[in-house]
């Protein structure tokens, strides 16, 4: 093949590839990225067997046909370039590049050993805005798990489609975020996918500039999902297995809550978090005439002590938190107010946006400390 294009657009789509690319992995070919020559663009391929990138840039294409090249060293190769006009030509084991006065050689792979794309028969598919999906997504995926001991089900976020209404939820067992979006069109199927976080993220970070993304189902057994939205195709193979029941998690009434400034009550927790110090990084909040009093101790670093005015509802109450979760949740909330919601020192605390226009669809559960 060969074909020639800019240095800024060639880099930046593997740059996204390269990402995907399993360091560790036992097959040679999977540590390459594939170039394929895609109606006058250049389709550049990464996967790792589970996830799937495809991102598609313009060139000018002279001949037609795939080359691999080492997906790391290609990356870092193109990003120390100058902006400017870039030559490619490659054979089944050499592709070799031309900018301005230099020629590099870089040894290859066969391209007919790279993984072929997954079958494209598809089952139930929808589409929604762009920054919708990538608003819920970053709104959610934080809360999933990382910890591969808890399971690949922990790991993943739960996609729920069920007529006009798409629902995102993740959970660590500690934290649970739920985020739900109307669709244009109604889904004549009540469906249900468990999706790697990790491949959410990376489809989030990868939209670019297209106004609109499409989920669709893949498989006999709809056991993939792939995203794509403008150049960008992101293939993933589904979770197989039970997702938690997280409308057990959620108390059905609550009989306190307070409106607290959100900024305000993340920077108390961040330095009383300091003072806490050990990793339940416990912190204490404690509410009364008005008051919100968040508190910590360590016999090492001390005592912390802050005032914040809040609205209060209800009784009055102290509850304990891990601090770094709820910071975590508070950074994802971007209305000036937060509104929080009790049931008892012991019961799960509903956090969410106080004002209606984030506010109606996005809600976290975060479970309390002992004290």
């Amino acid at each position: 093949m060969k074909f020639t294009c800019t240095t800024k657009e060639i880099a930046a789509a593997v740059a996204a590839a390269s990402k995907v690319v399993n360091v560790h992995t036992t097959v040679p070919v999977l540590s390459n990225i594939l170039f394929t020559t895609q109606d006058g663009k250049i389709a550049v391929r990464a996967t790792d067997l589970e996830l799937t990138l495809e991102q598609a840039f313009p060139a000018e294409v002279q001949e037609p046909g795939s080359v691999t090249v080492p997906a790391r060293l290609f990356s870092s190769f193109l990003a120390n370039l100058a902006p400017g006009a870039l030559e490619l030509s490659g054979s089944p084991t050499r592709v070799s590049v031309k900018v301005t006065r230099s020629n590099y050689d870089f040894h290859a792979l066969p391209p007919d050993e790279y993984p072929p794309l997954p079958p494209a028969s598809s089952g139930v598919t929808f589409s929604l805005p762009v920054k919708s999906f990538r608003d819920a997504v970053t709104g959610t995926i934080f809360a999933a798990s990382n910890e591969e001991a808890r399971g690949a089900v922990l790991m993943g976020t739960l996609l729920e489609v069920e007529g006009t209404t798409l629902r995102l939820v993740a959970t660590d067992g500690y934290r649970l975020a739920k985020y739900e979006l109307n669709l244009n069109e109604s889904v004549s199927v009540h469906e249900r996918f468990i999706v790697p976080s990790r491949a959410l993220g990376e489809a989030a970070r990868n939209l670019g500039n297209a106004e609109r993304v499409t989920l669709t189902a893949l498989g006999t057994h709809s056991n993939q999902l792939r995203i794509s939205a403008g150049d960008m195709t992101l293939t993933v193979r589904l979770v197989d297995g039970q997702y938690p029941n997280y409308g057990q998690v959620i108390p059905a009434k609550f009989d306190r809550s307070i409106q607290v400034n959100t900024e305000g009550l993340k920077g108390a927790l961040k330095r009383a978090q300091l003072v806490a110090g050990d990793r339940a990084s416990m912190v204490k909040l404690a509410v009364t005439n008005h008051i919100l009093v968040v508190t910590a101790s360590s016999d090492i670093s001390g005592n912390a002590y802050e005032e914040l005015e809040v609205e209060q509802s209800g009784d009055d109450l102290t509850i304990a938190f891990n601090a770094r979760y709820l910071v975590d949740i508070l950074d994802h909330i971007e209305t000036p107010q937060t509104a929080i919601e009790f049931l008892g020192p012991l019961s799960p605390a509903a956090i969410r946006p106080a004002q209606t226009e984030q506010g109606s669809n996005l809600l976290y559960v975060l479970m309390p400390l002992r004290q």
